[in-house]
């Protein structure tokens, strides 16, 4: 609470999406929140013009400290006294703050775990290992981080997925994730990442129909009393082997919930987070853990359960909101449908098809647009029919000058 006993305002720091970032903003100022958002760089200025958005501004990302000690100096500026409640929406903030811890005055209350759980958390080689504890099925792997390990990653069964272990492990060219469905260009690709200075997971690949992909969205309180969980499944996705949401809806599985949960004894964790696992043959795979707010925590808002208000609630020390069961809610991100629909011709059919299901869809919400905050959806529109014209014009052929 602030000395004149209002509540705490938020701070959220967010990378270069929007989705996410909006959809929080828009839960917490629907309540009278004051939010401000730190952007990574660039984004600000469809953030700020969000009715949501108390305001917004971008701050070099490239070091830790200085990253911290430029939005803690933008903070006193705009906000002299009172709390702030501080969500990070990467796995890169969620490390920033963790190592940075110190920096930050009283008034800054950090929506992060504890150091120990974090470092269990933030390496997906670790959280893989934290999953096997629990019990859960975890698809073979090995962690690849010189030549010498490429052998094991020869003795995985074909096809092989790879991943960096860490937001800051991908070397000098970011990626999410590779599929090997050869021997030859597996070793070729390990090595070329190697060169890159990538510290990578090699894991066996579970190949199954894309919405065999399943999901818990998560909240849980810092005492562990009280948690949280809206499972769901994808039903699509911008890649054929995986990558950011085109649609998903939330779906009743108890198993999913079950083993999220025994995730998290297992790890100690709390606050946001999210699971992900794949279907087969009528066994669940877990895949991986992301130790922060999902990106598609929206479709749990939807769905009834707002895992944001939980989380700012509890730090802002507020009554929080009573617990609700989950409804059928589904989700669109356009933007990830829209590359798909680039990328992959074959599936173009499909993906109109999809997009009549979401239409008909109960409880529908999308990742930018809003009727009662239409600003940034209008400005992210504008920016990818210009970027859409420049691409276009490129690639006419130049008229020779009459002579």
């Amino acid at each position: 609470m602030t000395p004149t006993g209002e509540p705490a305002s938020c701070l959220l720091l967010t990378e270069g999406a929007f989705g996410s970032p909006l959809h929080a903003m828009r839960s917490l100022g629907s309540a009278g929140t004051a939010v401000r958002v730190a952007t990574a760089g660039t984004g600000d200025s469809i953030l700020r013009r969000s009715r949501a958005c108390t305001t917004a501004a971008n701050h070099d990302s490239s070091d830790a400290a200085a990253y911290c000690r430029s939005v803690i100096d933008w903070v006193e500026h705009v906000q002299p006294s009172g709390d702030v409640v501080v969500i990070p929406l990467s796995d890169r903030f969620v490390e920033f703050l963790d190592t940075e811890r110190d920096l930050f005055p009283d008034r800054f209350r950090l929506a992060i775990p504890p150091r120990r759980v974090v470092n269990r958390l933030v390496a997906k080689d670790r959280s893989l290992a934290v999953a096997e504890d629990a019990g859960l099925n975890v698809p073979a792997w090995t962690s690849i981080a010189t030549e010498r390990d490429i052998d094991g990653a020869h003795r995985l069964v074909l096809p092989v997925a790879v991943r960096p272990t860490s937001w800051a492990t991908a070397g000098d060219s970011y990626f999410k994730i590779e599929v090997f469905r050869d021997g030859q260009e597996l070793d070729s690709g390990l090595r070329s990442r190697l060169r890159r200075g990538a510290h990578l997971i090699a894991q066996e690949y579970v190949q199954a129909p894309e919405e065999a992909v399943e999901f818990a969205l998560l909240w849980r309180s810092r005492d562990r009393s009280h948690t949280e969980v809206v499972t769901g499944r994808k039903r699509r996705q911008a890649g054929r082997d995986g990558g950011v949401m085109v649609w998903g809806e939330t779906v009743d599985l108890p198993d999913v919930a079950s083993a999220s949960l025994r995730f998290l004894d297992e790890s100690g964790f709390t606050g946001l987070g999210g699971t992900e696992f794949i279907r087969r043959d009528g066994k669940l795979w877990f895949i991986e853990f992301n130790p922060r707010l999902e990106a598609i925590h929206f479709l749990a808002t939807r769905a009834g359960v707002d895992t944001v208000a939980l989380e700012y609630a509890e730090h802002a020390v507020l009554r929080p909101p009573q617990p609700r069961a989950q409804l059928p809610a589904t989700a669109w991100i356009g933007s990830a449908w829209l590359q798909r629909f680039i990328d992959d011709p074959g599936s173009r059919g499909q993906l109109l098809a999809d997009r009549l299901r979401f239409a008909r869809s109960p409880r529908r919400i999308r990742a930018v647009w809003s009727w009662r905050d239409p600003m940034p959806g209008i400005l992210l529109a504008g920016r990818t029919a210009s970027r859409a014209f420049t691409r276009i014009t490129k690639r006419l052929p130049t008229r020779e000058p009459r002579r």
